[in-house]
């Protein structure tokens, strides 16, 4: 039995964290047999953060690295596909984390209108009097590392079109296809869902998630692989 410890589901998505999403969706499409204790402080996992795996007793940190020890113990991610698609994917799965992945960040703890509702969800079980204070100290800190990363230095503009030439690369690499490599729905499209089903779920209005959901065939694609992942 693997035990992933991970953050609360919210916002409308199975964790608050796309990383613990995509570790979620790796899972089912791993067929294991695993079960997820969440977790409100990560303070004592191993490098502070989650997700992490508990598989035959080592405590496995990073999403990357619990993809590795799941295709150690069988899973194949990339059934039928050579070591070319398989270099393209976790070249994707790259990609999708770092702009658009810092984006949402900076719109779910830097956005003044989205603040109030995602710390409402991400601080759900801290007991509310107690609840602004705590969530006000981790926005801080949050806030610095996006100012460390250029993202709060930029304009909207300058953030949506580094945002917009990635997920247009995304568009143009997927084609006609159904996922990302063709036929089969592999571990590129659970990191993609993970962060564009979370921007798209992003509580209020702002140019990134109204840049994905203007997007007729990127909506279709997420709707698709949340489908072949985790159907109704």
């Amino acid at each position: 039995m693997i035990t992933l410890f991970a953050f609360s589901p919210g916002l409308t998505e199975p964790s608050v964290s796309p990383f613990c999403t995509k570790v979620i969706y790796l899972l089912k499409m791993a067929n294991a047999d695993w079960q997820r204790e969440n977790i409100l402080n990560p303070r004592a996992m191993p490098h502070g953060k989650v997700p992490v795996a508990q598989i035959n007793g080592q405590m496995i940190a990073d999403s990357h690295l619990i993809q590795a020890a799941l295709e150690a113990r069988g899973a194949d991610f990339y059934a039928g596909l050579g070591p070319a698609a398989r270099a393209t994917g976790q070249a994707v799965m790259r990609m999708i984390e770092d702009m658009p992945l810092k984006a949402l960040v900076h719109d779910r703890w830097a956005t003044k209108h989205a603040w109030p509702i995602c710390r409402e969800a991400f601080f759900a079980d801290v007991p509310g009097p107690v609840r602004h204070l705590v969530g006000a100290m981790v926005r801080r800190q949050v806030v610095r590392g996006l100012a460390a990363e250029g993202l709060t230095r930029m304009t909207d503009a300058e953030r949506m079109a580094i945002v917009s030439h990635e997920l247009r690369a995304l568009s143009d690499l997927r084609g006609d296809q159904p996922f990302v490599l063709g036929e089969t729905v592999t571990a590129a499209d659970a990191a993609c869902l993970a962060v564009l089903g979370a921007i798209s779920h992003l509580p209020v209005e702002t140019p990134l998630r109204a840049r994905v959901r203007g997007d007729a065939a990127l909506m279709d694609y997420i709707a698709r692989v949340r489908e072949a992942i985790m159907p109704a």
